[in-house]
């Protein structure tokens, strides 16, 4: 009878709890868990809150954990498609990766990228970072450097990305096209 007495009492307080439209509400429920407490240690209320963020920090450190370091190859147009160079992308501790490489040729033309990279969708990586070109015959042989957020994006069915930002240092009609491709990393 006494267990009887106990539920009802609980299922009241509980009621009357979720009715309330009181800014003190978290309060009342605090005081409530100690009245309750009090008559059956064997009930244990937790509130709501606390169950939600216990899963968010599981599913974050999930999304971490998933996460897998690789290489891919990156290109730039003037120095060829042919012999791509490399890029290793390492997780960072939260959405973004760290991205460090280059592609070079026997002529001495080159790009580097170096800073950090996320996907922000299907078709699009934000980068933040330095992106430095130098091709003999373009910018009178001077590094190009492009530094700061930049956008990747993959155009229609393509399998890599491509710096949105094509201008070279050069201007007039000179476009630079820097191209990641899929590779072993989870990015």
């Amino acid at each position: 009878m006494k267990l009887i007495t106990n539920l009802l009492l609980i299922t009241t307080i509980s009621i009357s709890i979720s009715c309330t439209q009181n800014p003190r509400s978290n309060q009342n429920k605090m005081e409530t868990k100690k009245e309750i407490d009090s008559i059956n240690p064997e009930f244990s209320y937790k509130p709501e809150i606390e169950d939600s963020l216990s899963s968010v920090k599981s599913d974050e450190k999930t999304y971490v954990a998933n996460k897998k370091a690789g290489k891919h190859p990156i290109s730039l147009q003037w120095i060829g498609w042919d012999i791509r160079g490399n890029v290793e992308v390492t997780p960072m501790n939260d959405e973004w990766y760290r991205i460090k490489g280059s592609q070079k040729n026997k002529a001495g033309d080159y790009l580097t990228i170096d800073g950090k990279i996320k996907r922000i969708s299907k078709k699009e990586l934000e980068f933040d970072g330095t992106i430095i070109t130098k091709v003999s015959h373009n910018n009178n042989s001077e590094p190009c450097v492009k530094e700061g957020k930049q956008s990747f994006f993959a155009k229609d069915d393509r399998t890599y990305f491509r710096l949105q930002n094509m201008t070279n240092c050069e201007g007039g009609m000179l476009v630079d096209y820097v191209d990641i491709y899929a590779g072993t990393s989870s990015l």
